[in-house]
């Protein structure tokens, strides 16, 4: 049970945080990247182009897909696993359907949160298959 909860919590923390390297990592390889994405953080205004919206949604990917693949080499449980995603596209949907509808473009908005469950269980059977 606790590794159950470790693995959950890490895996949640990864996928944020994973998100937050991965991004400022793009930013500092793509200056124009790092201009809009400033003008997301100051300004709360979401100014990417599609193609670089398809590369942040590749970045949730990632990183959803790094926290399956973590949080199932801890807790070594399917169901823990199933929790992990329940909660990550939970959060992705509060963030995405709700509070930042209006400010994202319909199309991101749904493609986060239907990406991230699916990200995360593939992580987790690659990390079983290992």
């Amino acid at each position: 049970m606790q590794r159950s909860i470790l693995g959950i919590i890490a895996g949640a923390a990864l996928c944020y945080l994973g998100f937050l390297a991965l991004a400022f990592g793009l930013a500092q390889l793509w200056p124009a990247y790092a201009v809009h994405g400033r003008t997301y953080l100051q300004q709360r205004v979401f100014t990417f182009p599609a193609p670089m919206a398809a590369c942040t949604l590749l970045l949730w990917v990632a990183a959803a897909f790094a926290a399956g693949f973590v949080a199932m080499k801890i807790t070594r449980t399917w169901g823990a696993l199933q929790a992990l995603a329940a909660l990550i596209v939970a959060y992705a949907a509060a963030v995405h359907l709700i509070l930042e509808w209006p400010r994202f473009p319909w199309w991101y908005n749904v493609t986060v949160v239907l990406q991230m469950g699916p990200a995360v269980l593939l992580g987790a059977r690659s990390a079983r298959l290992q």
